[in-house]
């Protein structure tokens, strides 16, 4: 137990190994997201095939993301729900979603 109280947990900002170089930030998180998409866009192989596929596969990840994965650091809760945005999507988040696009999209 004397070993542990000579440490301190970090629970946010960077550590005090790089205080001392002068970074006021860490990037971790950016760099794990980025690295999902990365591995995610390996298993498609065949890559894709326009610009507006690109896309709307981005637009979708950054949706699952945001609305459907729940995130460790924010103790089970997806980002949107931290925000305060309440859609009540249940167990099948994705499904939920979708439907709760498709029912409140107008014809615009």
């Amino acid at each position: 137990m004397k070993l542990f109280n000579r440490f301190c947990k970090l629970n946010f900002g960077i550590s005090i190994a790089y205080q001392k170089h002068g970074v006021k930030h860490n990037n971790n998180s950016i760099e794990r997201y980025n690295g999902k998409t990365k591995d995610r866009i390996k298993s498609i192989r065949s890559g894709f095939k326009s610009f507006e596929g690109a896309k709307a596969f981005m637009d979708l990840r950054r949706t699952i993301y945001n609305f459907v994965n729940s995130h460790q650091q924010l103790n089970g809760k997806t980002p949107a729900e931290m925000a305060g945005i309440k859609l009540k999507l249940g167990r099948m988040k994705l499904l939920e979603l979708i439907k709760y696009i498709v029912k409140n999209s107008g014809d615009d």
